[in-house]
């Protein structure tokens, strides 16, 4: 098992291919071989030698692929029958010579090309026990119209499994959105790493179970340092001493809270806690202070003087900085609940401009660094960034759409053009650090979209790096990591509908036992398995 699989863009992966032939003499034949052998393989596995097997195959070499598992399975005696989706006339070389090789060998073989047609697939389908489907690969260009769209919906109606060759056909390879209309498959086999789109949403609904075959690429193509993105595996975390205090696991900072949101600064400090940090600070306005304490007696509060709003004023900006030195606060939290008032907002500014500690900045803190961005090239110190899409549009005046279409770069270069840690807040979140090394987290599900969710990744986090993890970056990783998974045991018990932050907290700490006693759990249940 390879620790830490790399994912690559669909022109990552054309490289690789003219790469492996150009400097290793591994022609496109010979990976064309392995790919069906693989997809062959796959079913196999999941679905026996005892099926009825129809290939739906469209005239490039992603059809290629499954016309080479349709020998596979034929010569292993299984029942195969094979559609053609497409002009013959335009099927690539390699494409056409393996749906000779089948017409030699006897594989019943039919044809569509168009809407009239597809009643030929549409009987076909229903004789069939299990699909192989290879449309459209990564050369994927447009949205799927006319009779192959009518194809796809034929697939998606029949209710039979299907193991779709590389991604699911009318999934982008490059953010996972679905071209007008996708496969949805039970299995995937991608070839040599996966592709974006396998691993984003909801490329990745679409893709089902993924299997990752190596083909005969070299290893040094597919781990080249080139290739900056990587599943987000678990890291070691560092050994809890049995002599350790408080102060040992962490002194941490939290700047949070007014008067109408009580919520997220409980969250952010109380999760930092429940991860195993040591000693957790919170600095709100002193009037909403009485009510925290009545119901985390656990953290330490500093009062904080008020704007008429009830939101912390800017004159406490020397009492802060001077509690930072004075306390040897290791790490620093800013925005969760601190409302847009505006010299709350010029305090936030100051605050990371002047801390000289690491600083996590989430919520209210990224609506005021959106207008003060230079700030984070100014600082001396790591900075950790933790907005969800709209937060992330306004950072960086990029409007949604445009993130969408292709956010692992779009992440990449903001991480990196302004020297920070960043998480986009996505149902796979983008994790990116300033050298352009990027990760993709596997953990979490749809019931974390609720509010509080990030105020406890905020403390998850720097409890995280309290507990001894003290690269932001891992840091950072790792709290995206155990927050997901915390969320998802929560949801083993209760059901995704009934996840709250609350219940996030309370698995918080099996999270970590996991995490330190089990991490193989982790990989076995989340991550694509490799043949």
């Amino acid at each position: 098992m390879r620790r830490f699989l790399k994912i690559v863009s669909a022109e990552q992966a054309r490289e690789m291919d003219e790469k492996a032939s150009r400097e290793y003499g591994v022609n496109p034949e010979l990976l064309m071989e392995d790919a069906g052998s693989a997809v062959y393989e796959v079913a196999r596995r999941e679905y026996g030698l005892d099926k009825n097997y129809l290939v739906v195959a469209g005239t490039g070499n992603n059809g290629g692929d499954a016309l080479v598992a349709a020998r596979r399975l034929y010569s292993a005696g299984a029942k195969v029958g094979v559609v053609v989706v497409g002009e013959l006339a335009k099927a690539t070389p390699l494409a056409a010579r393996n749906l000779e090789l089948l017409k030699n060998m006897g594989v019943s073989i039919s044809y569509v090309a168009d809407e009239a047609s597809t009643r030929v697939l549409e009987d076909l389908i229903q004789t069939a026990d299990v699909l192989i489907v290879g449309l459209f690969g990564i050369g994927l260009k447009g949205e799927i119209k006319d009779y192959r769209r009518r194809v796809v919906e034929l697939i998606n109606s029949s209710g039979k499994p299907v193991v779709s060759v590389d991604i699911a056909s009318g999934v982008n390879p490059d953010n996972g959105r679905v071209e007008g209309v996708a496969v949805r498959s039970s299995v995937t086999v991608t070839f040599g790493l996966p592709k974006y789109g396998n691993i984003l949403y909801p490329g990745a609904y679409y893709c089902g179970k993924l299997y990752v075959s190596r083909l005969s690429y070299p290893p040094s193509l597919l781990d080249s340092n080139d290739i900056r993105v990587e599943l987000n595996y678990p890291l070691q975390l560092p050994e809890r001493v049995k002599w350790g205090h408080k102060g040992v696991f962490g002194k941490y900072l939290l700047i949070a809270g007014s008067r109408y949101y009580y919520g997220a600064p409980y969250y952010a400090s109380q999760s930092f806690l429940a991860v195993g940090g040591g000693y957790a600070r919170l600095a709100a306005p002193k009037s909403i202070i009485p009510a925290l304490a009545s119901k985390s007696s656990e953290v330490v509060y500093i009062p904080m003087e008020e704007t008429s709003e009830g939101s912390i004023s800017y004159s406490n900006l020397e009492n802060i900085l001077g509690l930072v030195e004075e306390a040897g606060i290791d790490i620093v939290a800013v925005g969760p609940g601190l409302s847009t008032n505006r010299e709350t907002m010029e305090l936030v500014v100051k605050v990371v401009e002047s801390v000289k500690t690491p600083v996590i900045v989430d919520g209210d803190g990224l609506t005021a660094l959106s207008g003060n961005i230079e700030v984070l090239k100014k600082r001396l110190y790591p900075t950790i960034l933790t907005p969800h899409p709209g937060e992330f549009s306004r950072l960086t005046g990029m409007s949604l759409k445009e993130i969408e279409e292709n956010p692992i770069r779009v992440v990449q270069e903001f991480a990196k053009g302004f020297n920070t840690y960043l998480v986009l807040k996505t149902a796979r979140s983008i994790i990116a650090y300033p050298d352009g090394r990027t990760y993709v987290n596997l953990t979490g599900n749809p019931g974390m979209a609720k509010a509080g969710m990030g105020d406890v990744l905020v403390g998850v986090i720097a409890g995280v790096y309290g507990v001894g993890l003290r690269d932001p970056g891992a840091s950072l990783r790792m709290g995206v990591l155990v927050h997901g998974l915390a969320g998802d045991l929560a949801a083993e018990t209760i059901g995704e509908d009934g996840v709250t932050p609350d219940l996030v907290l309370e698995n918080l700490p099996y999270a970590m036992r996991i995490i330190r006693g089990n991490p193989g759990y982790v990989v076995e249940k989340y991550f694509p398995i490799e043949l």
